[in-house]
């Protein structure tokens, strides 16, 4: 199948039959090197390929990077917040409040746990859920989890959410799918008192390929997170102690893990460079991500620039593509039976943002490409 814009509309994938491949400067590629290789070779020949200690190990590490007292990994971003929800004890029928700007897949978890889902709109400026109209929904809803998603990578206020949490009683879980090596007042995504999730995805900062983890300061969640990964078992084979599933990882991606783990500092500072020249560059072409003075790091899983118009997108993403360039189109809003009336931010960002190429492997010639040819672009239009 072929995905085009036809007529201003938006595609979150590619504008022609084009693979990745074929393109100059692709939207994201994974860094993976020697001596990932080598460690996941290692791991092949020990005749041990399963989660194991090799996954144990990646888990103390990432625990130790984020400042998270225990960490659990498993089988990718969706199955870590599966786990969370589950071990925080939801129950069928429970209200679940969720940015309206995300994956589809933070809604999709609660829906299939039989929650009854609610959206927020977002901040015009930082794309996170807006707090105020948040606090409005808990007042009026009463919910028994919010999940606050890190959107590009940058993290939500925790702090101010946390108090949220504890006037309306609800459970807060951070979606930092796209956050690992963000820091809020110089304290890590993962630190900061409540339940996050992380990605490691093909395309994020730290990539085991598909995979993703629990970080928490509870150990008695993070028990329960392990029961749940493991079918609901520890200890005793077969003997199952709650009801769980299979979201186990592998030592083999654990082992790409702890190696992509020990560059993930030089990752984020590769991505924060790159993010600043398109900033110093495309401010006449286009408005960016608000980035508010508690986020100490933007770890830029996602480079967002919003344009003129929803005409002037589609143009200047055709132009792109021309020029071998690859974007995306971030997330359609999640409130498809809702009135936009409600939801006026997400849609408006939907209809007029692109994400542009940024990765951990990208040379600064890439990206000078990317910079000519929006300038190009903004010059001919």
């Amino acid at each position: 199948m072929r995905l085009r814009e036809r007529s201003g509309a938006a595609t979150g994938g590619l504008l022609s039959g084009k693979r990745k491949t074929d393109y100059v400067v692709p939207w994201s590629r994974p860094d993976i090197g020697d001596s990932e290789i080598s460690e996941v070779l290692r791991v092949m020949r020990s005749g041990w390929v399963s989660q194991g200690k090799v996954t144990e190990q990646f888990e103390r590490e990432l625990a130790k990077y984020s400042g998270a007292r225990e960490s659990v990994v498993v089988n990718n971003g969706t199955s870590a917040l599966l786990c969370a929800i589950l071990a925080h004890g939801v129950k069928l029928g429970d209200r679940v409040l969720v940015s309206d700007y995300t994956h589809v897949a933070t809604a999709n978890v609660p829906k299939l746990l039989g929650c009854k889902v609610s959206f927020v709109d977002i901040d015009a400026n930082t794309f996170n859920i807006d707090n105020c109209l948040l606090e409005d929904m808990a007042r009026k809803f009463r919910p028994r989890f919010v999940i606050a998603v890190d959107v590009a990578g940058m993290p939500n206020d925790i702090e101010a959410l946390l108090e949220l949490s504890k006037k309306y009683r609800f459970t807060l879980i951070e979606d930092a799918a796209e956050s690992m090596g963000g820091e809020i007042n110089n304290r890590r995504v993962g630190s900061l008192g409540c339940t996050s999730v992380v990605s490691f995805h093909a395309a994020k900062q730290l990539t085991t390929v598909e995979g993703g983890a629990v970080l928490t300061q509870d150990s008695r969640i993070a028990r329960r997170c392990r029961l749940i990964r493991n079918h609901g078992g520890a200890g005793q084979k077969y003997v199952s102690k709650m009801v769980g599933m299979n979201l186990r990882t592998t030592d083999i991606q654990s082992a790409l893990g702890l190696v992509q783990l020990e560059k993930l500092e030089g990752y984020v500072s590769q991505r924060n460079r790159i993010a600043r020249e398109y900033r110093a560059k495309l401010s006449q072409s286009f408005r960016f991500q608000e980035v508010p003075r508690y986020v100490t790091r933007h770890p830029y899983m996602m480079f967002i620039a919003v344009a003129r118009s929803r005409r002037v997108r589609g143009n200047l993403r055709r132009h792109l593509e021309r020029h071998g360039i690859e974007t995306r189109i971030p997330w359609p809003p999640l409130h498809f039976k809702a009135s936009d009336k409600e939801f006026q931010r997400s849609k408006a960002l939907y209809e007029t943002s692109i994400s542009l190429p940024l990765y951990n492997s990208m040379e600064d010639h890439d990206v000078q490409k990317v910079i000519s040819a929006v300038v190009s672009f903004t010059q001919g239009s």
